[in-house]
């Protein structure tokens, strides 16, 4: 049995498409060997590869149109928006043009057709809308929190993905489409400058128990000036910490460690500091509130801060 050609290094365990190949100068024999397997037409990838995320993204991409852009809850995994587990899971590839192009029409794509700018942007490889107006494609699959989680993601503290302006902009040119009016809702909501999905549902329980809303990101320093820490919510005047803690602050000994010694430094400092887990936000919410509320009357009188 002769020897099976290898193929050039940049098909090597991704999908690719025939005609790209056949341009390298890959036979028609070589594209039907065993090896390789047709997941869609005009693409062949490896007979092994396990079925993914990444997999399914890369078969369209290999032979995805110019016009054509991923989108919705696709373009949403594809920037690392926390999305909730159903949607995450979710098989179906989501691909957008705008009108008046046609949207494609193959087996496991969900084609859609804009009337609002796309704006698009390219990331590791991959053409996609914008992330304000996969924003705006969220609003009709997200309850009201997810998608202020999603619009906190995109406006983070590191690394944001887009500016409060560019969400705002996105948003006013929804006009009636699907998911307009709880677009509408959530971004008066969504904050600039978070860490973490579950700081943002932090802020949202104490807002909804009728508390002020506390400050994101302050700077805390001791009596010399020298920097203390940040605090994922802060009530300034009254010295309040408000520090969400997943289960990686007790699991990692360096991490608890260092959380003790910052909560001492705190605590020097005049600083009181309430430590909230995932059971306070979900299971006692109530709870929660009234230990915030406690401490805000508690240190109501408190001086000044020099």
């Amino acid at each position: 049995m002769p020897k099976r050609e290898p193929l050039p290094t940049q098909f090597v365990g991704i999908p690719f498409a025939a005609a790209d190949a056949r341009d390298c100068g890959i036979s028609a024999s070589r594209l039907r060997a065993s090896d390789l397997r047709v997941p869609i037409r005009g693409v062949r990838e490896p007979r092994t590869a396990e079925n993914s995320f990444e997999l399914q993204i890369g078969r369209y991409a290999a032979h995805m149109a110019e016009d054509e852009y991923f989108s919705h809850v696709t373009a949403a995994k594809l920037y690392g928006i926390p999305l909730p587990r159903h949607l995450e899971n979710m098989p179906i590839v989501h691909v957008s043009v705008h009108e008046p192009a046609f949207p494609p029409r193959v087996r496991g794509i969900a084609g859609h057709r804009l009337s609002v700018p796309i704006a698009p942007r390219t990331r590791n490889g991959f053409r996609m809308v914008s992330p304000a107006r996969t924003f705006t494609q969220l609003a009709a699959v997200l309850s009201h929190d997810d998608l202020v989680i999603a619009g906190d993601f995109l406006v983070k503290r590191k690394a944001p993905l887009c500016t409060l302006e560019e969400l705002a902009a996105a948003v006013n040119s929804m006009g009636p489409a699907r998911g307009a009016r709880s677009a509408r809702l959530a971004l008066p909501e969504v904050r600039q400058g978070t860490d973490s999905p579950m700081e943002t549902r932090t802020r949202l329980m104490i807002v909804r128990a009728q508390l002020p809303e506390p400050v994101i990101g302050h700077t805390v320093r001791d009596e010399n000036g020298d920097f203390i820490g940040t605090p994922d919510l802060a009530y300034v005047r009254e010295r309040i910490a408000i520090e969400y803690q997943g289960s990686d602050h007790w699991t990692n000994p360096a991490v608890f460690a260092d959380d003790i010694e910052r909560r001492i430094l705190f605590e020097r400092a005049g600083w009181v500091v309430i430590l909230v887990i995932a059971k306070h936000i979900f299971s006692n919410p109530h709870w929660t509130a009234e230990r915030i509320r406690e401490a805000l009357r508690d240190r109501a009188n408190l001086p000044p801060l020099p």
